[in-house]
């Protein structure tokens, strides 16, 4: 059943240790929803939408981490599920850190889902894929559908390696889950949750304070590291860094998965998350 606190949609699906499931950026919670299947029977999951995406209210001028962590914080506090482990997918995974860096009371675990853990890999992600997040502004906030968007999508070119670009159109075609996904995810999506990451960077992601922000954690961590070759982001020293810092890191490899994660091979990456979870360190 769908429900809302502060404007925030959310769900709770399923029984047992709970998991809250964050979205990345440009997302919905229904990005997980291959994953809940493969899930709910162990655990109670928590899926929301974070501001500005899916189905909750746009809060511009307010996209900041520690922003999102509040709202989330809210409906927890609501929903009265801690301490609960926390998997954040991308831009998920820093607000994930944040919220338990600020209410431990709150959380049992992050697992990380291939996400720079410093602000400075961040910029430079962001600043390589300026471009594409330009082109995913320009599709929010003029009513289009989600078929029209999909379209539009389809003709976007990525950089496939040096020199050479490729349109998502070959990269994955006109029915592939990642466009279909962020086709609805842009057609409700707030603009101006983009323009916090383009234009006001810096304090958007003010609390993504690397080392600093991982040693305020009281809780376990887990680097669900995409594969570097289908172009993951978790980087080796994002890894020694979260290692040097807390020492107790467990961090699971996926193998041919790049940063979609979930929209790509959900049951490896529920298998991850269960594995996490459940039993503890694999590496």
């Amino acid at each position: 059943m769908n429900r809302t606190r502060d404007g925030i949609a959310f769900e709770v699906v399923g029984q047992g240790q709970p998991i809250v499931l964050l979205h990345g950026g440009s997302g919905r919670r229904q990005w997980f929803s291959s994953m809940v299947p493969l899930l709910h029977d162990d655990h109670q999951l928590v899926l929301i939408d974070l501001p500005g995406h899916g189905e909750s209210r746009h809060t511009p001028g307010a996209y900041r981490l520690q922003d999102t962590a509040e709202f989330v914080k809210s409906v927890l506090d609501h929903v009265s599920v801690g301490p609960a482990w926390l998997f954040g997918h991308s831009h998920g995974a820093h607000v994930s850190l944040v919220l338990a860096a600020h209410s431990p009371n709150l959380v049992a675990g992050v697992i990380d889902g291939d996400a720079p853990l410093g602000r400075e890999r961040m910029r430079a992600h962001q600043a390589k894929s300026r471009d594409l997040t330009l082109a995913w502004r320009a599709l929010t906030g003029k009513g289009f559908t989600p078929e029209q968007v999909a379209e539009r999508l389809l003709e976007l070119n990525v950089q496939s390696e040096p020199g050479r670009s490729v349109s998502f159109r070959e990269l994955f075609g006109p029915g592939h889950p990642y466009i279909l996904e962020l086709s609805q995810s842009l057609a409700c999506h707030d603009g101006d949750f983009l323009d916090a990451i383009l234009d006001r960077f810096d304090d958007t992601y003010a609390a993504l304070e690397g080392a600093p922000l991982l040693a305020r954690l009281r809780c376990r961590l887990v680097l669900l590291q995409a594969d570097p070759a289908a172009g993951g982001l978790l980087s080796p020293e994002d890894i020694d860094m979260a290692t040097h810092t807390l020492g107790d890191v467990t961090t699971i490899r996926l193998t041919g998965v790049g940063h979609g994660l979930q929209l790509q091979d959900p049951r490896q990456v529920a298998d991850a998350v269960r594995a996490a979870v459940g039993k503890g360190a694999v590496a």
